[in-house]
């Protein structure tokens, strides 16, 4: 007989046994295993079609339970099968086990009659046909429940990618404690859940998020944020806990809602515990396995949701202490990513810069944010020689900003302008004090050194006398080179009008090597020019610029020792072109490096107790390099020698 792959519902049931009726004949009531495996109940019974059982008749056998036995024989005296055959009408009945291999699926309740099952081969036939009949069902049931396994994975499935898309929409907290809080409720059917983070320097759990308790949160936070209690034990051992009675937990701590089962779940990231998932139902017994597994993939998911969202709002408060920062600088802040967005632009900015208040800088093209064209010149010249930039700018409003810009690596550009009018003024004041007591000194000196040479015409002096005449003479040469060295200074500084011109290089630079060979022959030192080829021409003074170049020439030879080398090379960096004086000599330190181009600084160090000069040199090259929109810079090493770098801008092709 082929019973084929039947489901235990009832409808089935009923059907199967209808089938096994017709085949012996006889009235039959099956008795199944629960899923649960804890007893036997009521399955069907073959003439239910007929409309002879009323529906309180069913759900009096729906309500009668049968204990499992291992011996099948104490079926042959159990009272509940009684009540059951009496319930369902049959007057005199016969219990035939229905197993598969060794696991019971069944009874089947066979009424019997005088001549049905007479003798032992009509018996042994109702046997067989149970055995059957077991396999059938247990076939059945093993399908079922693989299938049903099936379907609640698929729906768990989809349960979790809904969840991972709620939770990848957001990156608050508190919405994500919602939303896991809310899955794991509505998954287990639990009363009340809470969240806490684990508080490892005080190790101690911390209530964050919670929901369906009625009562005070205060309350709740006693409780749970207990060192000896299920969820700090969850803490400890980073591994979930099912408790299926809480009455048996001498560690539960006990709260005003009747709480009978708990599920607690840590929540780990990077093997670490960082919160507890802790459920609460009021009934015996709610939570099984399947929840068990459910919310610990759900705690997963939440771990990396809400160390998102941490990271998150720690990233929003960095950001604004950040803004905070700026916005209370004075100075001008711009930051641009490396294609030249904005990222940053505080508040002096935008004032100095005159950026419209409604405008949203952020990530918008630096040219398109700020229009003073001559920072944008500059940011451009940063980009193309991918060097640091700085410059004096006079920007609208009149005031003057140093301006520097520099590159980051990973961050992008950033430009810091600082206001330096009020430093201007006082260097106007300064130059001009300088320029005023330089002219008065001139006419003194020039009467000094007229009545020296009086002196000298009228009167015989001793070769002693003389030395000192000597050393009255130079000293006077020395004043007067420091007041003409002032003077010209001041001249620079106040603005003086240079003679532009398109001036070659090559030859500036050759007449300056000439000029300074007889003072380099006199220490033996080698002077050399390398000039690269077909060097375009610059806009310039040339005077002015010859007088960078020989002074910078002639503080190589001074600095450095006999036999010594200095090099002056011309080389071409984009619309640039970059003159560098190398020595080989004494070296400055970065002590002294700091401040070499400051007026009347000069280097103090024994070695150049004996060199000569004025300390306004470098500082008069500065201002002639900054007057011909140029760069100067300091490369040196103590005991290595220094290069300085003069750029100039070369003159366009059509000029």
């Amino acid at each position: 007989m082929d019973f084929g792959l039947l489901a235990d519902t009832p409808p089935t049931l009923a059907d199967f046994a209808g089938r096994l009726s017709r085949v012996i004949r006889a009235r039959v009531l099956l008795i199944v295993r629960d899923d649960e495996g804890s007893g036997l109940k009521f399955g069907a019974i073959s003439d239910v079609q007929d409309g002879r059982y009323a529906h309180e008749v069913i759900d009096r056998l729906n309500r009668i339970y049968v204990p499992l036995y291992d011996d099948l024989q104490n079926y042959d005296d159990d009272p509940t099968l009684e009540t059951l055959a009496t319930v369902a009408g049959l007057a005199v009945h016969h219990a035939v086990p229905m197993s598969a291999g060794q696991t019971l699926i069944g009874l089947m309740l066979v009424e019997m009659t005088d001549s049905l099952f007479a003798n032992e081969l009509e018996m042994g036939f109702l046997r067989l046909l149970a055995s059957s009949a077991a396999a059938a069902l247990y076939n059945s049931r093993l399908h079922r429940q693989t299938v049903q396994r099936l379907a609640d994975h698929v729906y768990q499935l989809g349960m979790m990618q809904q969840i991972d898309r709620e939770l990848n929409d957001t990156i608050a907290l508190d919405t994500v404690f919602s939303i896991t809080l809310d899955w794991a409720l509505r998954f287990t059917r639990a009363d009340a859940g809470m969240i806490a983070f684990y508080q490892q320097d005080v190790d101690l759990p911390r209530v964050v998020f919670h929901y369906g308790y009625p009562f005070p949160e205060a309350q709740l936070k006693t409780l749970r944020e207990q060192p000896t209690g299920i969820t700090h034990r969850v803490i400890r051992a980073g591994q979930a806990e099912l408790i299926p009675d809480v009455s048996a937990d001498p560690m539960y701590a006990v709260i005003p809602l009747a709480v009978r089962s708990q599920l607690a779940v840590p929540v780990m990231r990077e093997d670490q515990v960082v919160a507890v998932l802790t459920l609460d139902s009021t009934r015996l017994n709610n939570f099984t396995e399947v929840h068990q597994t459910f919310v610990l993939n759900l705690a997963a998911r939440a771990a990396v949701a809400i160390d998102n969202a941490r990271l998150y709002a720690e990233s929003v408060r960095e950001r604004e202490k950040l803004a905070s920062i700026l916005a209370s600088i004075a100075d001008v802040v711009i930051a641009l990513d490396i294609e030249g967005r904005v990222l940053i632009l505080n508040q002096s900015a935008r004032a100095a810069l005159q950026v419209r208040p409604e405008m949203h800088s952020v990530g918008q093209p630096f040219d398109e944010v700020v229009a003073y064209r001559p920072l944008l010149d500059l940011f451009s010249l940063a980009q193309e020689d991918r060097e640091p930039q700085s410059e004096e700018l006079v920007l609208p409003n009149e005031r003057t900003f140093y301006t520097k810009i520099r590159f980051h690596e990973g961050i992008g550009w950033i430009i810091v302008m600082q206001d330096v009018s009020p430093y201007k003024e006082m260097d106007k004041l300064r130059s001009d004090l300088i320029a005023a007591v330089s002219h008065d000194l001139k006419q003194p000196l020039s009467v000094m050194r007229g009545y020296l040479d009086l002196l000298q015409m009228k009167n015989t002096f001793t070769d002693q006398s003389m030395s000192w005449i000597g050393m009255v003479e130079r000293s006077i040469l020395k004043m007067r080179q420091l007041i003409d060295d002032l003077l010209d200074m001041a001249r620079i500084e106040s603005g003086i009008e240079l003679d532009f011109e398109l001036v070659d290089l090559h030859p500036l630079l050759s007449e300056c090597i000439d000029a300074n060979l007889p003072a380099a022959e006199i220490k033996d030192q080698r002077l050399t020019l390398d000039v690269s080829a077909n060097l375009p021409r610059i806009q310039g003074d040339r005077s002015r610029l010859g007088q960078i170049f020989n002074n910078l020439i002639s503080n190589a030879l001074k600095y450095t020792p006999g036999g010594g080398q200095i090099a002056v090379m011309v080389d071409r960096r984009g619309k640039m072109l970059r003159v560098a004086v190398k020595d080989n000599g004494l070296g400055i330190s970065p002590e002294d490096q700091a401040h070499i181009f400051e007026r009347f600084y000069r280097v103090r160090r024994p070695e150049t107790h004996a060199i000569e000069g004025t300390g306004l040199g470098l500082a008069i090259v500065k201002s002639l390099v900054d007057a011909h929109r140029g760069r100067i810079r300091l490369e040196s090493a103590l005991g290595e020698g220094s290069t300085f770098f003069v750029t100039l801008p070369a003159a366009s092709e059509t000029e």
